[in-house]
């Protein structure tokens, strides 16, 4: 009597868990792609984040390499609209060091990290994007420094 009240007891609860959608996300998290220019050109490297403007909960990002980036689904966005924020350095800065010996508050050497990409994209961003539950979640984004 007690092995099928056990069974019974592991059945509802696999029947239970099967009906929830044990270990589904309930945020509805969906991957996020894309890819970044900079004049025209894939970004070389930086970085990419989403922040909510909705009243959203998640936010997220990634690191952006010869123009592409990817979020998986674990690390995605929910369905919403979010601000784009892009941020990059620019090559040759951001290099600094202590001479040998120095102590922390001594002068560095080297060039301090320069942004590559304007405040309007950062800083500044009033660029969105909005996550679907429908439709892939890819996105391109055209950044323009130089005007023509």
């Amino acid at each position: 009597m007690r092995l099928r009240g056990f069974l019974l007891m592991v059945w509802c609860l696999g029947a239970l868990a099967w009906i929830c959608g044990c270990g589904a996300d309930p945020l509805g998290r969906q991957p996020v792609s894309g890819k970044v220019t900079l004049d025209g050109a894939p970004l070389e490297k930086g970085s990419i984040g989403f922040q909510p403007v909705e009243g959203g909960i998640t936010s997220s990002g990634a690191v952006i390499a010869q123009g592409a980036y990817t979020i998986s689904r674990e690390k995605g966005l929910p369905p919403g609209k979010y601000r784009v924020v892009i941020n990059a350095i620019k090559p040759g800065t951001g290099q600094v060091e202590l001479p040998p010996g120095g102590m922390p508050g001594d002068e560095v050497e080297g060039k301090p990290a320069e942004e590559l990409i304007p405040p309007d994209w950062n800083t500044e961003s009033k660029h969105v994007v909005e996550v679907s539950s429908s439709a892939p979640a890819e996105f391109v984004h055209e950044i323009v420094t130089k005007q023509p």
